[in-house]
């Protein structure tokens, strides 16, 4: 559990650097949002520090039926919220 809380402190750091190289975007849209969620994974994969399986459990599984078009992200009627995408969404309101 130590390696999962690890990881999930390594996305709140990463993804506020991540989240200012697209704020001249303006709106958050779900497209955008798995963009960054695929841009933090990979830099977090690139630094070597967590395993694959780790990082795929902070991914927004398919499943779970997130849109990937472009309207305004709401997790309004989502009872889950993975641990990328939450994050991001906070540094994305933290920032305007």
């Amino acid at each position: 559990m130590d390696l999962l809380f690890a990881a999930v402190a390594a996305v709140k750091e990463t993804v506020p650097a991540v989240v200012s190289r697209r704020r001249t975007a303006g709106v958050l849209t779900w497209a955008l949002l798995h963009q960054i969620e695929s841009e933090v994974l990979a830099e977090l994969a690139a630094s070597g520090a967590h395993s694959p399986r780790i990082l795929s459990m902070l991914r927004a599984p398919a499943v779970l039926g997130y849109p990937k078009d472009d309207r305004p992200v709401s997790f309004d009627g989502h009872e889950f919220v993975p641990p990328v995408l939450g994050a991001i969404d906070d540094a994305w309101r933290r920032v305007n």
